[in-house]
């Protein structure tokens, strides 16, 4: 809000929509929070849909328990998904730790043991009936979906070949979770991935809609952004995953292609190229 009002005085006038992510009182989106995590599942569920599987069936493993973690095993277990084990770092520890519930976790018991930036507490999880292991162990989960939410280089050569053989989809909810030499691992297992800069999207496309809100001073409910939420990440997933299909190119490919491509016609059009 600093560099709102600063921006404001050195132009003299109002620009509510040149920053985003304020609070909602003061000019910012409902449904941002959630924007990320959500956008997530809603493309983990439209790739389960073109390989012919219930979301149901599926278990996952998400590393990462703070506005996309949280929020994407919220969504996923309430569309049925059934998610096996968490992530997170402690501060306390100064490591990270996995805990585990076979039979799934439940998103508000979870919550109610961890705190604002996503650290669950040890000793209340194992209170609950939490198996706490090693926090790199994450990747070695037997589940279906491997959902990186926390850090870059998450997915590595030296650690990827622990992956099981049960994995047949990554999220990328984190920014750059997977190295050229893990994704090359991954393409040969024939493991379906859905690339960062398309998985993750949610939170700069509510940043958008925030910005239209603003310059328009008029404001939509939680339900109608994330609606109009899972319409742009339904359209953006099944364009990449068409282009994908029909040059046979990896979704990490078409995607940048898509992107790219967009970007040039853009400045075609301007006169630019």
């Amino acid at each position: 809000l600093w560099m709102l009002d600063e921006f404001e005085v050195i132009h003299g006038g109002r620009f509510p929509g040149f920053i985003t992510g304020k609070p909602v009182g003061l000019g910012g989106s409902q449904g941002r929070t959630e924007a990320t995590g959500f956008g997530v599942v809603f493309t983990i569920r439209e790739a389960l849909k073109e390989m012919d599987v219930r979301i149901s069936d599926t278990t996952a493993t998400v590393q990462g328990f703070g506005n996309v973690g949280r929020y994407a095993v919220r969504l996923y277990t309430q569309l049925g998904g059934t998610v096996r084990s968490i992530a997170c770092w402690s501060q306390a520890d100064q490591t990270t730790y996995l805990f585990r519930k076979r039979t799934g976790i439940s998103p508000d018991e979870i919550e109610s043991i961890a705190d604002r930036f996503g650290e669950i507490d040890r000793a209340k999880a194992l209170d609950l009936g939490y198996e706490v292991l090693p926090g790199e162990d994450w990747i070695a989960e037997e589940v279906d979906i491997l959902v990186p939410a926390a850090l870059e280089n998450s997915l590595r050569g030296d650690n990827v070949e622990r992956m099981r053989s049960s994995v047949r989809m990554i999220a990328e909810g984190a920014n750059g979770p997977t190295t050229r030499e893990a994704d090359a691992v991954i393409d040969r297992r024939g493991i379906h991935v859905i690339p960062d800069f398309l998985a993750n999207a949610g939170g700069v496309t509510c940043s958008y809609f925030e910005q239209v809100q603003s310059n328009t001073n008029y404001f939509w409910g939680k339900d109608e952004v994330l609606g109009k939420l899972d319409v742009k990440m339904t359209a953006s997933y099944l364009d990449v995953s068409a282009l994908a299909r029909r040059e046979k190119l990896s979704m990490r490919e078409a995607a940048y292609i898509i992107g790219i491509t967009r970007v040039a016609e853009a400045c075609r059009e301007r006169g630019w190229i």
